[in-house]
């Protein structure tokens, strides 16, 4: 009822609400009033709370909340806030959390997560890594990242090591990817 109440009560009286115990009056209040009551939101103890607000707010408004003890929060917020501002995020503890940074950030800070422990973030970093520095990878545990390596790379030493690596699928886009260029070579020559 009160959550109900919330969403159609004159505004005058929802700061009130803001310190209701149910999280959905708190947000309901929360949604209809001035930017400076949703700041104040940032630290509800509910994570719905934190999570609604923090689909409503700006960059730097956001910034506070890039610890966020919830990983879902914080995922919303590397999803939402400025690409620029991920830096602090490249570390976060939830390999989720990473993966969404790691295909947001600029491609300048790709190699600071190219020795991220989870390999799917090293594979959303491969994917977007300039190929020029793809050749730092070429040795990683994962054979998903030495073929995302082997299809992107411009490095030759790279491509020739890889074509001997021990997964075949990554030996034959590397071998693949050297006759591509060798052909391509002979023809410019021609």
């Amino acid at each position: 009822m009160r959550a109900i109440a919330a969403k159609h009560a004159d505004i005058f009286r929802l700061p009130r609400l803001l310190n209701d115990p149910e999280e959905a009056v708190r947000w309901n209040a929360a949604r209809r009033l001035p930017m400076r009551y949703k700041l104040q939101m940032r630290r509800d103890p509910h994570r719905e709370v934190r999570i609604r607000v923090a689909g409503q707010l700006d960059d730097a408004d956001l910034v506070p909340m890039l610890n966020d003890p919830d990983y879902y929060v914080r995922l919303v917020i590397a999803r939402r806030i400025a690409p620029e501002l991920l830096g602090p995020m490249m570390a976060d503890d939830e390999a989720e959390v990473r993966r969404v940074v790691a295909a947001r950030i600029a491609p300048g800070l790709l190699t600071a997560m190219a020795r991220d422990p989870d390999a799917s973030v090293r594979l959303c970093v491969a994917e977007r890594m300039p190929a020029t520095a793809l050749d730092r990878m070429q040795g990683d545990p994962d054979w998903r990242i030495r073929h995302a390596v082997a299809s992107r790379t411009a490095d030759i030493g790279c491509l020739r090591q890889l074509a001997g690596d021990s997964d075949p699928l990554v030996a034959e886009m590397a071998a693949q990817r050297l006759d591509d260029m060798e052909t391509a070579s002979r023809e410019m020559a021609s």
